[in-house]
């Protein structure tokens, strides 16, 4: 497990280690800090940024930052860097290339001398002076120098998908964050590293089907041996396990416990014989479906009504499943159910377990 330091404002939060860490919280601001300081953190070849500090929870040692590079990515639009604005990663990244691999300094140097010189020659003093032949006032000729941001200016930039050209305004938001992403791959940099990929709630304009090619491309970069980091409100990009979800909340990580001590108290209190696996799998389902989206104000409840933000759950077993862990972690949560004296889940509900 991550402890995570914000010196600057005196902070810290517990994150779950993991290859995937999916991070659900009430507050987007404070997540968002989170973020920026293991970000800080892990590009400061120094040590460590100032500002922030990463340790192991459980060694207190710092983390080591010279095997990973972290890429963040919060603003997934790309309308400036078509326009290659000074500031824009794809106008840097142009100009570092082309500084890199072509004379551009020398060749801009030879053309500035080459064009002063003409303002030097009579010749061109004569020219300048008949462009005010009637007027007592003369206009003023100056040249400014090229320089290697004159270069990049000179470039057009556009998509295409097969060779087909695209407008920036018919490339789906999910090409968007591909794209950007790649920007922010810098192979030079990270040669031999292990990247960590910090995303600020992706799923932002994308529909469902977006939403899951999505997740499908997350566990691809996880497969290279990366480290994916996402803060979200979407069922579909949470982490598939327990141990790679982080619930947030009044700026404390919840659900903290490990995997052995979970399986301990439910296998300890489960009304029935069940194994493991099955429970796990089966309350990873129960919090990507119902909690993530609904985590801030818990209702559940088995009776059938019409408000759409209440947990509505038919099995005893599921109840009991969710409300289990709910009690665990301390999430606060109102249960109203019809209780059923032949289920032992229900009997279980009805005299262990009470909302918070």
């Amino acid at each position: 497990m991550y402890t995570i330091h914000n010196i600057e404002n005196n902070s810290q939060i517990n994150l779950k280690k993991s290859n995937y860490i999916s991070i659900v919280s009430d507050d987007t601001i404070f997540v968002r800090e989170i973020l920026e300081s293991f970000y800080l953190y892990f590009s400061d070849k120094r040590g460590g940024s100032s500002k922030s500090l990463v340790v192991n929870f459980h060694t207190g040692e710092k983390e080591q930052i010279s095997s990973k590079c972290p890429i963040f990515i919060e603003n997934y639009e790309l309308d400036d860097e078509v326009e290659l604005g000074t500031k824009t990663i794809l106008y840097q990244r142009l100009l570092a290339y082309f500084k890199e691999r072509f004379p551009i300094e020398p060749v801009f140097s030879t053309l500035n001398l080459l064009i002063e010189s003409f303002f030097d020659e009579q010749i061109f003093k004569e020219f300048q002076n008949k462009l005010t032949h009637y007027s007592d006032y003369e206009i003023e000729i100056n040249f400014k120098q090229f320089t290697a941001t004159d270069l990049v200016k000179r470039f057009e930039i556009g998509y295409s998908n097969n060779e087909t050209p695209i407008h920036i305004t018919r490339v789906s938001n999910l090409e968007k964050i591909k794209l950007k992403l790649s920007l922010l791959y810098e192979s030079e940099k990270i040669h031999n590293r292990e990247i960590i990929f910090i995303f600020y709630y992706p799923e932002r304009l994308l529909s469902i089907s977006e939403l899951k090619a999505l997740k499908l491309f997350l566990k691809e970069l996880i497969k290279e041996n990366n480290i994916v980091i996402v803060t979200t409100n979407s069922p579909y990009l949470l982490g598939e396990g327990l141990e790679k979800i982080n619930i947030i909340q009044n700026k404390k990580l919840l659900n903290f416990h490990s995997i052995d001590i979970l399986k301990e108290e439910y296998l300890l209190n489960y009304p029935t014989l069940r194994e493991w696996s099955f429970i796990e799998k089966r309350l990873v389902y129960l919090l990507s479906k119902y909690l993530i989206p609904n985590f801030q104000n818990i209702k559940i409840t088995n009776k059938n009504n019409e408000n759409i933000e209440d947990i509505f759950l038919t099995s005893y077993e599921d109840i009991f499943i969710l409300t289990f862990y709910l009690n665990l972690i301390n999430l606060s949560y109102r249960l109203d159910i019809a209780y059923d004296e032949k289920s032992v889940f229900s009997n279980y509900l009805k005299n262990n377990l009470t909302s918070l």
